[in-house]
């Protein structure tokens, strides 16, 4: 069995925000799309989020209320965009939709393909596609317990036109 990937950010706020609801394709296609509005090839702009409907979001339980830096919720809280420090170093925004079970990762590329297009490549099990100038990068990620499709979007540096 393939190990999945899992982001320190993501171990702390996965549990944290306690999301267990799937997220659908739209909603998946909605934050790629915020996404790429944000993202730049010399920085990331989180702060163009909330104008686009996404919040900080904030943990469940105990400590409802609590700020989660660096994770961001719409208001139907079924897929977070993630913008911590790593993805603020690597100029990139990350897009995670939680699964039912680590079966359901085809099934929901399958539907996010209809949203925005089949992928170029594959490789394994991370799917790649590429436009003008962002990349989008999916991989499965979590554990078994908690899996969920780990969409990266990129810019894509565009050549001078000398």
């Amino acid at each position: 069995m393939r190990k999945l990937i899992l982001l320190p950010v993501l171990a702390f706020a996965a549990p944290a925000l306690a999301q267990d609801v799937p997220g659908q394709a739209g909603e998946v296609a909605n934050a790629i799309a915020a996404c790429k509005a944000i993202t730049e090839v010399d920085r990331i702009h989180p702060d163009r989020l909330p104008a686009a409907g996404w919040e900080l979001a904030r943990r469940r339980g105990a400590r409802s209320g609590v700020v989660v830096h660096g994770v961001y919720e719409a208001e139907s809280d079924r897929v977070r965009i993630v913008v911590a420090t790593e993805q603020e170093r690597d100029k990139s925004c990350v897009v995670q939709a939680y699964l039912e079970s680590t079966g359901d990762y085809g099934t929901l590329l399958q539907a996010v393909s209809q949203e925005i297009g089949m992928p170029e490549r594959q490789d394994g099990y991370s799917y790649f596609w590429n436009d003008a100038d962002k990349a989008v990068r999916v991989d499965p990620a979590g554990d078994a317990k908690r899996p969920f499709a780990r969409f990266e979007i990129t810019s894509l540096p565009q050549e001078s036109a000398e």
